[in-house]
């Protein structure tokens, strides 16, 4: 009697234990679920950093040219209409220069917050669990424990 007794309380408290458990493991604010989502958006924020990285030397190499390059220069003086001393332009109706004058800045990325189950809810998933299965147990599975009969005389 004393044994089935710890098993209604034990057993209550391990079912509460363990359902608490999985859902903290596998969908809480620390669980398996959030951390996927979370090396998903790593790996987002980790391309786009690589594309602006690729930007940012194609700009550097565009601004050293137009610094220092005599060439890049005069292309880009000639575009503007400015010729050197004794130069002379030949300018063809409907052509527009070959320089290109689209620079891409990159793409602005908006974090997301990673989805879960909040801790308060996994607790109380656990506690209601408990609860339920030890009124379970103390309902259905045990007898009466008072048999009142009629004493006979």
């Amino acid at each position: 009697m004393q044994s089935m007794k710890r098993f209604n309380v034990i057993l209550p408290l391990f079912i509460g234990t363990l359902i608490y458990s999985l859902l903290s493991i596998t969908v809480g604010p620390k669980g398996i679920w959030p951390m996927s989502q979370l090396v998903q958006e790593k790996t987002i924020l980790s391309t786009n950093l690589d594309t602006l990285y690729r930007l940012n030397e194609d700009l550097d190499t565009r601004f050293s040219n137009l610094s220092a390059d005599p060439d890049t220069i005069s292309v880009y003086a000639h575009e503007l209409g400015y010729i050197a001393n004794g130069e002379k332009l030949i300018k063809l109706a409907g052509f527009s220069g070959g320089i290109d004058r689209k620079f891409e800045s990159g793409t602005a990325l908006t974090l997301k917050q990673p989805n879960f189950l909040p801790e308060w809810l996994c607790k109380f998933f656990g506690l209601f669990s408990g609860i339920s299965t030890f009124v379970i147990l103390t309902v259905f599975f045990t007898g009466k424990k008072h048999a009142y009969t009629k004493k006979q005389s």
